[in-house]
């Protein structure tokens, strides 16, 4: 997520730099040292609730060609999906007034150890969003060996919805390796104007992470984190196995995760399809969008815009983001993009083959589409540890756009790896700490070792762990032979 925009972005790194020293000892009090690093409790299956990291482990990816750095160490190749993963079906609905989408979700789930319920996260009950006039009601929750009715728990929602997690009970434990089908009926609001992953303006709806989203980390168990209080990312999910259908306005296009195709009966409303083999959560943006479809290098990009003009000047920058990250990275992760740019204001949010757009810089074209790489296909805890994908996103975007990076942030006190649930209501220092001094760091860390020793092992982190969630030892892992870069990111708090 690019955040309120890059403006905002600089406004805090400029506030933080100003403060820094006379502030240290008070920002460093508020800032927690150990949250982002899961020091509070351990996983476990049962569903109680932790913050605590786990361990992470392979999940699914299509299997495209990596670059070799030589070493022995360096896979050739992204993995092939995890036939394991979960399958999820996934259907929209979306009101003619735009104002109202219904959905049911079914999901097949083989969990690799005992548990005894399943866990949800209501994304859309998150007390910044819900304050836009967006939320989330489930309907009806129902799974094979059900003991009972679904609850929700608090978890830090706003107080005015149902809560911010869905559980599901079983009649008794349900042993690894046993799969678990989950249906599930759910009705999402969305409200005026807002900068969020929920609006609708002008003729124009967006909706993502709109389905209870399951909360299973392989290895891990449930991550049960509260909702968080600022505008950004806080889900952990593995990548799935992704069958998606939107119902729209027949006068209307959609553009979503897995570009769908074009319906090719002109009724209203009309159906929209598409699947992904590997995506941990899906974005859907509906309106009378001017459509442009091309290639670059393989990769089929689909951009709508609410002008000709801005499609067109879009199409540009998404091909140079494209071109130069598949350098920089190595093989785009999905064999299709699909962006909105939407007549709203703000940044831009990221979601696995799909860009929703509320701002047209160059800057948040680059950054978002970097998040196809740190995200959505190297995955990480988006609460715990939100620098694993934001810090590296910025970072590569600074680096294709040939930004200076602002090498005073790192010297900024609060530690790069802290959990987004540690800044509170906060959204400056979150996007100060985790942005900029996270990308000083990387930055700091790259001339540390040199720019090509860093880039080789960059592209092998990345294709490493190609659709698998991280923790900040697997990064440590990558740079193993970097000592001198281990050292810059411990101080600045980013490595444990």
């Amino acid at each position: 997520m690019a955040g309120r925009s890059r403006l905002t972005r600089t406004a805090a790194l400029v506030a933080g730099v100003a403060t820094a020293t006379l502030a240290a000892a008070t920002l460093a009090a508020c800032t927690s040292t150990t949250a982002g690093r899961g020091s509070t409790g351990s996983p476990r299956a049962d569903g109680a609730s932790r913050r605590a990291s786990g361990p992470a482990a392979p999940s699914a990816s299509p299997s495209r060609t990596a670059p070799s750095s030589g070493a022995s160490s360096c896979p050739a190749r992204y993995p092939s999906p995890d036939p394991n993963r979960p399958r999820m079906r996934l259907s929209f609905t979306v009101s003619d007034d735009l104002t109202t989408v219904t959905g049911r979700e079914q999901i097949a789930f083989t969990p690799d150890r005992r548990i005894t319920e399943l866990v949800f996260r209501l994304t859309a009950n998150t007390r910044p969003t819900v304050q836009q006039g967006n939320r989330i009601v489930v309907r009806s929750a129902t799974a094979d060996h059900g003991g009972g009715r679904f609850t929700v728990s608090p978890a830090n929602a706003a107080p005015s919805t149902q809560g911010g997690l869905l559980h599901i009970p079983f009649a008794s434990p349900v042993a690894a390796g046993t799969t678990v089908n989950a249906s599930i009926a759910f009705t999402v609001t969305l409200g005026q104007m807002s900068f969020d992953r929920f609006g609708r303006t002008d003729g124009y709806a967006w909706f993502a992470s709109a389905q209870p989203l399951l909360a299973w980390q392989r290895g891990y168990g449930w991550h049960t984190e509260d909702l968080i209080d600022v505008t950004a990312e806080s889900a952990t999910s593995e990548a799935m196995d992704v069958d998606l259908t939107v119902t729209a306005p027949g006068r209307d296009t959609v553009i979503a995760s897995g570009d769908p195709a074009d319906p090719s009966a002109s009724s209203s409303p009309r159906t929209w399809h598409s699947h992904l083999d590997s995506a941990r959560d899906v974005s859907v943006s509906v309106g009378p969008f001017s459509v442009s479809d091309t290639t670059v290098g393989g990769v089929k990009l689909r951009l709508g815009a609410f002008s000709p003009a801005i499609r067109d000047s879009l199409v540009l920058e998404f091909t140079r983001a494209i071109r130069s990250l598949v350098a920089l990275l190595g093989p785009f992760p999905f064999p299709s993009l699909s962006v909105a740019r939407l007549p709203a204001g703000g940044g831009g949010i990221e979601y696995p083959s799909s860009i929703l757009m509320l701002d047209g810089s160059r800057l948040v074209a680059v950054h978002e589409t970097a998040h196809q790489y740190f995200y959505a296909m190297v995955g990480d805890s988006q609460s715990l540890h939100p620098w694993l994908d934001e810090a590296f996103a910025q970072y590569t975007e600074e680096r294709i756009d040939g930004d200076a990076p602002n090498d005073r942030a790192i010297d900024a006190p609060g530690r790069v790896d802290s959990s987004v649930e540690s800044y509170g209501a906060d959204s400056d220092r979150y996007y100060f700490t985790t942005y900029n001094k996270g990308a000083a760091a990387l930055h700091a860390a790259e001339r540390a070792a040199g720019t090509g020793p860093w880039d080789r092992a960059l592209r092998c982190y990345v294709a490493a762990n190609a659709w698998r969630i991280v923790v900040p030892a697997d990064f440590q892992r990558a740079i193993r032979t970097l000592p001198a870069s281990i050292a810059v990111l411990r101080k600045a708090g980013a490595l444990p």
